[in-house]
This record gives structure tokens, sequence and C-alpha cells, in this order.
């Protein structure tokens, strides 16, 4: 009996949050939309499209429904995550075709592009959040998410020495030259991951953690898809391609332009520290504990 009384109670608070169950439902429909239209059209424009609509719909619901800094931190995770656009489908055709298919590229195998570079990502990242816990969780939201940024951005640049093959020309191995740029680049990169899972955490009022804090991450992951179909969309405007067919470097030759692309359009988020990341430290509390006492504060 006093297990199905505290159900219910939790179940009657969490009704009479209707707006999280709103936002909650919102984006449950916008994952179904962008799952079916990524089924049915091949079209990467119609995908690019559809996700930018869905983040449209997402930012502006959260605006209206969320408490200001709760839909501020989201709008920022979700812009910055959306602008890294992805070039995956090309780059592992880059890394792994045989001399056949592109003649001048490093010619990786599959078990050292996915075996050897992600067990070494692995460990980087344990060193990263590490290091992070040692240095690092101390400083400000904004601080950090600037100096991670800027650095992030620049460590991308070997990326896109590695797809003009300029490592090459300057003597610098393959392997060797992927395998210092994967460590520094990975420990960066838990640097500017840990303040959002920190300050994400912050910002979920208290009784509707869980709920909350799935929310605010499932936005993140939809930044991803946009970023992944708006990578695709690019790599098609670029006419880069490639299939894994032989003679394939021409399907090469504009790969350096979306890396540059993901690694400049994230930078310009930066500019949306000052109005959208609170002037805090990650040690500092975000929400007061009388959050719920009106619509704009419970959520």
């Amino acid at each position: 009996m006093l297990f199905r009384s505290e159900k219910r109670a939790a179940d009657a608070q969490i009704m009479e949050q209707k707006e999280v169950i709103f936002l909650c439902l919102l984006m449950f429909a916008g994952t179904i939309l962008l799952s079916v239209l990524g089924i049915m059209y091949e079209s990467a424009f119609v995908n690019a499209v559809a996700a930018l609509v869905v983040a449209i719909v997402m930012l502006i619901s959260f605006s209206l429904v969320l408490r200001p800094i709760i839909a501020k931190v989201n709008a920022f995770f979700l812009i910055q995550t959306s602008l890294g656009i992805s070039i995956g489908g090309a780059s592992f055709y880059f890394y792994t075709d045989t001399p056949e298919q592109y003649p001048e590229g490093p010619h990786f195998s599959q078990e050292f592009f996915t075996s050897v570079l992600g067990i070494i990502g692995s460990l980087c990242s344990l060193v990263g959040i590490y290091s992070y816990q040692k240095y690092a969780c101390n400083w400000s939201y904004r601080g950090l998410l600037l100096f991670t940024n800027v650095v992030l951005s620049l460590l991308s640049v070997t990326d896109i020495v590695m797809f003009t093959r300029l490592n090459v020309k300057l003597g610098i191995p393959d392997h060797a030259f992927v395998l210092g740029a994967s460590v520094l680049t990975t420990v960066i990169a838990q640097w500017m991951w840990m303040p959002g899972v920190v300050i994400l955490s912050q910002l979920c009022p208290a009784g509707m953690e869980a709920t909350m804090y799935a929310l605010l991450a499932g936005c993140h992951n939809l930044g991803n898809t946009i970023a992944s179909n708006c990578g695709a969309l690019v790599l098609e405007w670029l006419k880069c391609q490639p299939s894994g067919a032989n003679n394939e470097s021409a399907q090469f030759q504009n790969l350096w332009v979306g890396s540059a692309l993901s690694t400049v359009l994230p930078m310009f988020t930066l500019a949306l520290l000052p109005w959208l990341i609170p002037d805090a430290k990650q040690t500092d509390k975000l929400l007061e504990d009388d959050d719920r006492e009106d619509r704009k504060s419970v959520v």
C-alpha cells in the first residue's frame, strides 16, 4: 500500500508539470518525424531541412516554456552541436580506402581505424576526465567553454592538414600524425564536454531531475542529428561522396573544405557566451531551492 501511494503521488506530481509533458511529446514527435523522413527519403537536402525545422521548433518551445536560464543554456549547446557538421561518412573512406581505391590516401586498415584509434580514444577520454577533475573543475563555465572551443578548433586544423596530404609533404607519417592529433583532441574534447554535463545537471529542478535531464540531453542529441544531416548535404554540395570504388581520388579533393567548415562554424557560438551561459563557476548553484513557486521558475 505504501508503494502504491508513493507511486500515485509521483504520478500526480508529473501530471502537474504539463509544460514538461508537452516538451516530451514534442521531442518524441520530432524524433519520429526525422526517423520516418530518413527512411523514406534519401535526399540530403530534405533531411537537413527537416532537422533544422525541428530544431527551430524545439528552441522556440523551450524558450516559451522553460525558465530563461535553462532555455538559454539549452539553446547554446543545441546551436553549438548543430554547427559542428559531421563529415564522417566521407572521412571513413578517406582513411580506409585501399591503394586501388585512393592511391594518395593513408590506407589505414579497418582494424587500426576502428580498434586501435578507438582504444586510444577511450584511454585518452579517461585522461581527459581525470585532468579536468584535477585542473579545470573550478573554472567558470564561460572561461572553460571559451578555452576549450578555441583550443579544439586549433587542433582540428590537423584534420585539414591530413585531408590536404600536407603532412606527407612535410615528411610526417600518417599513422604517427593521426595518433598524436587524436590524443590531444580527445583530452580537450572531454574538457569541453564535462562542463556541459555539470551545467545540465545543475539546471534540473528538484523532483524532476531525470525528466529534465532527459529533455536537455535529447536536445543535445538532436544537435548531433542536425550536424549529421547538414554534413551530408555539405558533402553533396562539395561533390565529396566516396563509396569505396576504384580510382575515387577526385571524391576527396574538397573534403578539407568540409573539415574547415566543421572547425570554424562552432566558433561563432562563442559570441553567444555572454548571453546564453551564466557567469558562474561550475561549483556554484544555479537554481534556487524555491524554484517551484511559479510556472517560469518551475521549469
